[in-house]
């Protein structure tokens, strides 16, 4: 009985652990470079640089490796200044901080509309 216990305590420290790491990978996204956030770069996220910005319809077309892709900017959006570059530290941002030419990475809401849907967060790079 007590071993029987003991693995089922196990088990769910386990599966907890490993949901508060999404969970605290999803706190601390916006401390991480652009490109380099570990199982979203290059998964779930497009890196690019800003081709144009339609103020008025808040919507970002990026030029990427993969092609040109566009992002609405919601009300629900995160927007991060990704300064490691000028070795400061990262802060939030605002949609006036976009600016054409600019690397940027994107993570859509929904992973099926990668590349042309409603962005749940967006890193901006500042170099300078």
């Amino acid at each position: 009985m007590r071993k029987h216990l003991l693995t089922v305590l196990g088990a769910a420290a386990l599966l907890w652990g490993s949901a508060s790491s999404a969970h605290g990978q999803r706190a601390t996204e916006m401390f991480i470079p652009v490109g380099q956030s570990p199982g979203v770069s290059g998964k779930y996220s497009v890196v690019g640089k800003i081709k144009s910005i339609s103020a008025q319809n808040q919507i970002l077309t990026i030029a990427g490796s993969a092609g040109t892709h566009t992002a609405t900017i919601t009300s629900r959006t995160k927007i991060w200044l990704d300064r490691s570059k000028l070795r400061l530290a990262n802060r939030s941002g605002t949609f006036s901080d976009c600016q054409e030419g600019q690397t940027v990475e994107i993570k859509y809401e929904d992973p099926k509309q990668m590349g042309r849907g409603a962005a749940e967060w967006i890193k901006i790079q500042v170099v300078g």
